[in-house]
């Protein structure tokens, strides 16, 4: 499935009949195409984390990871369908591992706690991460994006601390650990193909 040649014959069906010049045809072609693969994306965790019979904490850890992706950046695949579908698999695996840690009492506010901070190091010191296709060229907008980061983690952290349902706790927390893994070097190579 061509995510953008979808977006492109939508944007050429809505705009038609008018005037648009081809950058805002591009702008409205972008923003269909980022719609669809969120809302592609959105269905198929939904629909794996039906299957694997672990709904709520798949999706506590791809709200946690993705909201904190959009603020510190990460690894890229070279195609959006390739990212979705990784994604999609690896929160998967993160609720239907939180859900088993839950079940057999294998949990501790304290790792959690140290998880975060691992988390909270690795957004410090590399958030945000950005990628060819779309560089970070404003020091403003990446001092903005880093600590935005860092109150992501803390406020995460917090909620750790005075939230007693271990099962939104490990979601979150592992969520949030597995997005700030994939600021690592080794997953961002210049020209490398990955994406998580």
């Amino acid at each position: 499935m061509n995510f953008t040649v979808i977006s492109e014959k939508i944007t050429n069906g809505l705009t038609s009949e008018l005037s648009y010049s081809e950058e805002k045809k591009e702008l409205i072609s972008y923003a269909i195409e980022t719609a669809l693969l969120s809302i592609c994306g959105s269905f198929l965790i939904v629909f794996l984390g039906f299957l694997a019979n672990a709904i709520i904490p798949v999706l506590i850890a791809a709200v946690c990871g993705s909201l904190l992706r959009r603020l510190s950046g990460g690894a890229h695949f070279n195609t959006p369908v390739k990212c979705l579908i990784y994604g999609a698999v690896i929160y998967t695996l993160i609720g239907v591992a939180a859900k088993e840690l839950v079940n057999y009492s294998l949990t501790n506010q304290y790792v959690l706690i140290v998880l975060l901070l691992i988390s909270f190091f690795l957004v410090a010191f590399l958030a945000p991460v950005d990628c060819v296709a779309k560089p970070i060229n404003s020091r403003n907008l990446r001092l903005k994006l880093k600590v935005s980061s860092i109150a992501f983690v803390l406020i995460s952290c917090i909620v750790v601390i005075l939230n007693n349902h271990s099962l939104v706790n490990v979601s979150m927390v592992l969520g949030i650990l597995y997005q700030s893994l994939t600021l690592l070097p080794i997953f961002n190579r210049r020209g490398g193909e990955y994406s998580l």
